[in-house]
């Protein structure tokens, strides 16, 4: 059985005209039933709602964020900067190779928000300065959901993050267990990547690697912790 015309219209409203997506939508009336398809749709009318509230706010955001820092050159960085911005970079051109990247296809009603350091956000810049995602600091990003965007966990998400930081030093909680399999040379110190995703209250992960920076070169060790929600 086709869509309805009523439904058609309906999601032409909410934005959903491409043949690709409305056959999500045709599969759906299909195998769901004519129910199930109508209670998506609210979902997306309510998604749709904070979306037009507050993607404009994000983006307003983002953009006081940059004029008070900007994005560094990366001509300017320390040799410790530029080594973890060879890392980032390249953490950030596997994300843009994989499926993961089905993030930052265009959906109507949903933002991404690509989130990282200062450093990162200049590898950022480079890797997905043509799409339309929001880039912010980690830092900024925090700030947005604690004092701008209140989270409730209980409406449809408008949006998806992805993230991507590489710090130096282990968390307190990581070194009793880490240090002794992973022990360090004199003059060397640990790096902690994390790079996630979420696009939803219970949906996203996170993996956790472990780095070696010996003042030249920082050097992958393996993945000692993935967070999956």
């Amino acid at each position: 059985m086709s869509l309805s015309e009523k439904a058609l219209q309906e999601l032409a409203r909410l934005g959903y005209t491409a043949d690709a997506e409305l056959r999500f939508w045709q599969d759906l009336w299909q195998s769901a039933g004519e129910s199930l398809f109508w209670r998506y749709v609210q979902s997306e009318i309510e998604t749709s709602a904070r979306y037009e509230i507050w993607f404009p706010r994000l983006q307003s955001f983002a953009v006081e964020c940059r004029q008070a820092v900007p994005i560094p050159a990366v001509e300017s960085f320390s040799q410790i900067e530029a080594e973890q911005y060879r890392v980032l970079l390249s953490k950030m051109q596997e994300f843009a190779a994989s499926g993961d990247r089905a993030i930052l296809n265009h959906r109507p009603n949903r933002a991404v928000i690509l989130s990282t350091t200062r450093v990162g956000m200049a590898a950022a810049r480079q890797v997905f300065g043509e799409c339309e995602a929001v880039l912010l600091q980690i830092e900024e990003e925090s700030r947005w959901f604690s004092e701008v965007y209140p989270i409730d966990l209980e409406k449809p998400w408008w949006y998806a993050v992805a993230w991507w930081s590489l710090r130096e030093g282990l968390p307190d909680e990581d070194a009793e267990r880490i240090c002794p399999e992973y022990p360090l040379p004199a003059g060397h110190a640990y790096w902690v990547g994390v790079s996630g995703i979420r696009w939803g209250s219970l949906a996203g992960g996170a993996n956790h690697e472990l780095w070696r920076w010996d003042g030249q070169r920082a050097e992958f060790l393996n993945v000692y912790c993935i967070d999956s929600y």
